[in-house]
């Protein structure tokens, strides 16, 4: 009788997540924003808030089972809360983290209270069609950022190296080095637009400028734990934007 072909093991981080994780993640993350920014607003009926919340938890649907579906690893990458992979060479840099993504994240939440607060209260806000235009703007960032995350497994949110990572120096990585932040930056930098509320630039200008702090100490960490980065850093000139930074 012939031996049977034992097909080759998955790595379970290669493994994809459970079909209803994928489709629960839209709801659970459109309805945290939506407890989030309805209660600022004062209204549950506002348009501009149930426009971000419903189009955020379409495109995070549609994109994670993408992402699921054919880079698992980067899902399990990116849920992880503790840092693995630091070496004296590299645990400085990544502290970064500590006062960076504090400010961060209230600067980001920041851009969401005031066009609620402007929508509650009456005060000075965009026309619809600007509105509608920096709703689109901020979606693509949005998009942008999960196609940087589907071609890079490694594209944790903590500043970390895994023992086992390698550098990806293709697709939107072969023309910028932190694509990533470059949707991400898009992204909230409109979403003030999208919310109707000028003055909430402000705070979406703050987390933007945080990720772009946060690439000094990540090219940091990675010069000194990643081989081959400065080589890459050669052959990628820019950060952010191609032919400007």
């Amino acid at each position: 009788m012939a031996n049977e072909i034992k097909s080759p093991e998955i790595d379970k981080m290669d493994k994809p997540f459970p079909v209803w994780w994928i489709l629960i993640l839209p709801f659970y993350a459109g309805g945290f924003l939506a407890l989030f920014i309805f209660p600022v607003a004062g209204d549950w009926c506002w348009l501009e808030g149930w426009l971000y919340v419903g189009s955020f938890a379409i495109i995070t649907g549609i994109c994670y089972w993408i992402i699921n579906q054919n880079a698992p690893r980067v899902l399990r990458n990116r849920a992880k809360l503790k840092k693995e992979g630091l070496t004296a060479a590299t645990k400085d840099s990544a502290g970064s983290d500590r006062f960076i993504m504090p400010i961060m994240g209230v600067a980001f939440f920041g851009a969401m209270i005031l066009p609620g607060l402007a929508h509650r209260f009456g005060w000075p806000t965009i026309s619809l069609t600007i509105e509608i235009f920096g709703l689109v703007l901020s979606n693509l960032g949005y998009i942008f950022f999960n196609v940087a995350i589907l071609q890079n497994a490694y594209a944790s949110k903590l500043l970390d190296i895994n023992q086992d990572q390698q550098l990806v120096d293709t697709g939107l990585y072969g023309i910028i080095r932190h694509p990533l932040y470059s949707g991400g930056i898009v992204m909230m930098l409109f979403i003030p637009v999208a919310l109707g509320y000028w003055l909430a630039l402000i705070p979406a200008a703050v987390a933007a400028g945080t990720l772009v702090l946060r690439i000094k100490f990540e090219e940091e960490m990675l010069v000194a734990g990643m081989e081959g980065y400065v080589d890459y850093q050669e052959r990628v000139k820019y950060k952010l934007i191609p032919g400007i930074y």
